[in-house]
């Protein structure tokens, strides 16, 4: 069986069209108009499909193609169709496009298949609308309660239950989402790299091990404010620059303590008093470390609090607090052996790599085995207008997810 590539991109072109602001990249809230019109599209392919489809209490759209052992648990695909502010048009709407496609390819060629697929299109993976990322599979995965949401509001100050409605679902019924363990078999996405690796690598495929652990600190250097022409050198206590000295070793500790998944960013720092002459009294800066080894995210942590302690002999007063967390997801070994194989079969060039990135299917592997496909990022560009995918990888993409949904479920 083979997935066919111009009804793929035809797919991804048509959603490109429900958009905010069509001169600059793609805007699509999760329950606003654009995403209405996107719905509505979805709804009618799956249903021309063959699946049978419904919206749950959340938004999520699910379609079913049924099993000939209906009390299998089933086999599921899928992604999210809502955009970053000027998005692009392949983040999300690649996983959809490629999960219907390879339902359609099952019922064109009539195949017999003892579990049930189904389609997945989780809402408000991003986050965007409402400051609360990954929102449709911590419900399918029963992390949501009506208590949740029920405050939530998008910035023009209107409430997510009342957006929620307009789909003719009952928001305060949310925990109905859940899905239980028994009834899942697997989920696989497929997904855009959201880096460079692949495209500089000039490889078509990733086959991913896990998805990293996110831990974000706050680190505070307190200093001592001064005149910046009348404190020599050697009488100072600057917070900036015993800061710099730390913040310019974290990528050598990342390398000498961390594997080929560790990755660390300092992406904000504050300054105060922050004036060009009077020397920085405070400094607050942030980590974002991400690895999927929790022993290998423990060392570097501790690596940094060490340097920290050495920054104090200059007469600083140091804290590190963290800010928030995300637990590491490993994909099903099975899982990935099968990927391998077809890939080998296809001749498609692949490599096994690691998600930088959190995905709806992160969430997904706390209720059943997991594992993702990625197709390369031109130039690594993503949540951007610029983000671009080869139709020759969204074929391989497609493909190897057709060749393993089918392995899956037979």
């Amino acid at each position: 069986m083979k997935v066919n590539i111009h009804r793929v991109m035809k797919g991804i072109e048509r959603l490109s069209e429900f958009n905010s602001t069509p001169e600059k990249g793609c805007t699509r809230y999760s329950y606003s108009k654009e995403d209405l019109l996107a719905r509505k599209y979805l709804i009618n392919q799956m249903k021309e499909a063959g699946f049978e489809v419904r919206v749950d209490n959340i938004g999520n759209i699910k379609g079913v193609l049924k099993g000939t052992e209906e009390k299998l648990p089933v086999v599921i695909s899928g992604s999210h169709i809502d955009t970053v502010k000027h998005g692009g048009n392949y983040d999300g709407i690649l996983g959809v496009v490629a999960a219907i496609e390879v339902g359609r390819v099952i019922k064109e060629n009539n195949l017999k298949h003892r579990r049930g697929y189904q389609v997945v299109i989780f809402t408000e993976e991003e986050g965007s609308n409402f400051s609360v990322n990954l929102l449709g599979s911590k419900a399918i995965a029963g992390k949501i309660e009506f208590e949740d949401i029920k405050d939530l509001k998008d910035n023009m100050g209107i409430s997510m239950v009342d957006m929620i409605e307009k789909l003719g679902v009952n928001s305060r019924r949310v925990s109905e989402c859940r899905i239980p363990k028994e009834e899942i078999y697997s989920m696989i996405e497929l997904h855009i790299e959201q880096g460079r690796v692949l495209d500089e690598e000039n490889i078509s495929v990733g086959i991913v091990k896990g998805i990293n652990a996110l831990n974000w600190y706050e680190v505070r250097i307190e200093g001592e404010a001064n005149h910046a022409g009348a404190t020599p050198m050697k009488y100072r206590k600057d917070a900036l620059i015993e800061a710099s000295k730390l913040i310019s070793k974290i990528p050598t500790i990342v390398e000498k303590f961390g594997d080929e998944s560790n990755v660390a960013t300092v992406g904000v720092i504050e300054c105060k008093p922050n004036l060009s002459n009077v020397i920085p009294k405070e400094v607050k800066f942030t980590i974002d470390l991400r690895g999927i080894e929790p022993d290998t995210n423990r060392r570097i942590l501790e690596e940094i609090k060490n340097e920290l302690k050495k920054i104090e002999n200059g007469g600083v007063k140091t804290s590190i607090k963290e800010l928030t967390k995300a637990k590491e997801t490993k994909s099903n070994e099975e899982i990935l052996k099968i990927i391998e194989e077809k890939a080998l079969k296809r001749k498609i060039s692949y490599k096994f790599m690691y998600s930088g990135s959190n995905h709806d299917t992160s969430i997904i592997s706390e209720i059943c085995d997991v594992a993702m496909i990625f197709v390369p990022s031109v130039n690594g560009s993503s949540h951007c207008p610029e983000e671009y995918t080869k139709e020759i990888d969204i074929q391989n993409g497609c493909q190897l997810l057709l060749d393993t949904v089918e392995e899956l479920i037979k």
